[in-house]
């Protein structure tokens, strides 16, 4: 089987959850098809990381497309939204639309004729419509839900940009509805966003996480007296801002003062703005920022404990396999764990409010024989529930029946045709 793999961006380095969902999944399959990627050239290195992509990824063919220019200034933006407001169409994929791509993708389709073509996200598929291509879809997200909270969330005191953003997103509800519904299968990364999306009144649609191997056990520093507690995720994004501040306003609070002085917190990762920062400072909460993957790996092996004070957001968190394929006892509100449906107490443990989260906290800061017993259990859970033999074949498996049906129902419109 000869497939097509789209995706919104290079692969590696995978300092983003899609961008490792997207790697691990190549991993997965690129043994049992021929697999052609499509991606953005990398943004930085690209001599290093080409050269990283093709030693993981041996007999992978790479192709590029040139992204499209992101909006640099707010006129830009206003224009743009004027336009999807006279055109009665959705502002989101009048940003997305790119001609390159699609031209680059007829022009890969003529010269290989690929069973199927695989769109990692939304975004790159939007610029794939009318094509008649055998065609299956991976949202990693349900983006109309994330951005309904957005324009919720926006000042009260704007309500004319409020009601303007809430009726796009609704626009762009039955937009992302469509676009699904006319791919010849879509996939999810759990059963909550399946859940939402057959709400929506989709039947093409099924279930598959993104794989992940367990690490090799590292040996931390393990003791009653202190531990280190870490979070990694990019704290530029909204999801992971927002959870910083939940543990530092709500969460922090409620952890008494002799218990702060056990414990070294760590968030790490992504491009964090001065008010984290100072905040941060304010709690005695070290920040790591930008991460690389060396220091990301030195990291996780010191750590004796993972919080993730997430919240919100769709797809499944990447940031729970990590720490969980590290064998690292994971506290965390119950949106840490979409897609990752743990038993709380075995596998990890689930806080229900901020004062739950901290009492939780302490609690296992100075119980380490209860830390190595859930970090043992949270591997076993992801070699059980992620392995990527089993995820890679499945997915295969759905590329061969998505493009049988392909086929046939060409085979139908041709026989009627004649």
């Amino acid at each position: 089987m000869k497939v097509l793999f789209i995706a919104p961006s290079f692969p590696v380095p995978a300092h983003s959850g899609g961008a490792t969902a997207t790697l691990r999944t190549l991993q997965s399959i690129h043994s049992l098809c021929e697999v052609h990627l499509l991606a953005p050239p990398p943004a930085s290195n690209p001599a290093v990381n080409e050269s990283l992509l093709h030693s993981l990824l041996p007999g992978v063919t790479v192709h590029t497309y040139q992204p499209r220019p992101e909006q640099a200034t707010r006129f830009q933006m206003y224009t743009t939204a004027a336009k999807a407001v006279v055109l009665r169409q959705s502002y989101w994929p009048s940003i997305w639309m790119n001609v390159e791509l699609r031209r680059a993708v007829e022009s890969l389709a003529a010269q290989h004729s690929f069973d199927l073509v695989h769109c990692d996200w939304l975004q790159p598929a939007v610029s794939l419509r009318g094509l008649d291509l055998p065609l299956l879809i991976r949202t990693l997200d349900v983006h109309f839900v994330g951005m309904l909270a957005w324009a919720d969330n926006l000042p009260s005191g704007s309500r004319i940009r409020k009601a303007f953003w809430r009726k796009q997103v609704r626009r762009f509800r039955r937009f992302e509805t469509a676009m699904l519904a006319a791919a010849d299968a879509v996939v999810t990364v759990s059963r909550e966003d399946e859940a939402v999306l057959r709400g929506e009144g989709l039947t093409n649609v099924l279930t598959i996480p993104p794989p992940r191997q367990v690490e090799l056990e590292t040996t931390s520093v393990v003791s009653d007296q202190f531990c280190t507690a870490l979070f990694t995720g990019r704290l530029d994004m909204p999801v992971n801002r927002e959870g910083f501040f939940l543990f530092a306003d709500k969460v922090w609070p409620h952890v008494r003062p002799e218990w702060r002085t056990r414990v070294k917190t760590i968030f790490a990762g992504g491009f964090p703005d001065q008010q984290l920062r100072g905040r941060a400072s304010e709690c005695g909460i070290e920040i790591h920022a930008p991460l690389s993957d060396s220091e990301a790996h030195r990291l996780f092996a010191e750590a004796n404990i993972f919080l993730s004070p997430v919240a919100s957001g769709t797809g499944i968190k990447i940031k729970a396999l990590d720490a969980m394929a590290h064998s690292k006892p994971m506290i965390g509100f119950p949106g840490a764990f979409r897609g990752v449906p743990v038993q709380n107490g075995v596998h990890a443990l689930i806080a229900h409010s901020p004062e739950e989260f901290a009492e939780l906290f302490e609690g296992l800061v100075s119980d380490s024989p209860r830390q190595r017993e859930i970090g043992r259990a949270a591997r076993d859970f992801i070699r059980e529930n992620f392995d990527p033999a089993k995820l890679g074949s499945r997915l295969v498996e759905v590329y061969s029946h998505t493009a049988k049906s392909y086929a046939q129902k060409h085979l139908r419109q041709n026989e009627r045709a004649g």
